[in-house]
């Protein structure tokens, strides 16, 4: 499993706009093949997103990753990913 992390910062008063290019691009995502769901955090006091996607494999990310990069952003955009290893099973 992936995670793909990106934390974005605006101005408070611009908050309600990022927020809206957030639920296009999750709209849009979740439809993508290997997409496993997600989160998108808000602190508007302080105009900063956290969103955070899974996905079933690395492949599966990367070929999203072209629908992140075309959505409208405002403000200073970081992006991260993740791997997150499979649990041990108990034999």
């Amino acid at each position: 499993m992936f995670a793909r992390i990106e934390t974005s910062t605006a101005q408070p008063s611009e908050i309600n706009e990022v927020i809206s290019s957030y639920h296009h691009t999750v709209g849009l995502v979740r439809t993508l093949p290997g997409n496993m769901g997600g989160y998108v955090l808000v602190n508007r006091d302080v105009g900063e997103v956290l969103s955070v996607t899974f996905w079933n494999s690395e492949e599966d990310r990367s070929v999203a990753e072209s629908e992140f990069e075309a959505s409208a952003h405002r403000g200073r955009v970081s992006v991260y990913g993740v791997a997150m290893q499979e649990s041990l099973r108990a034999s």
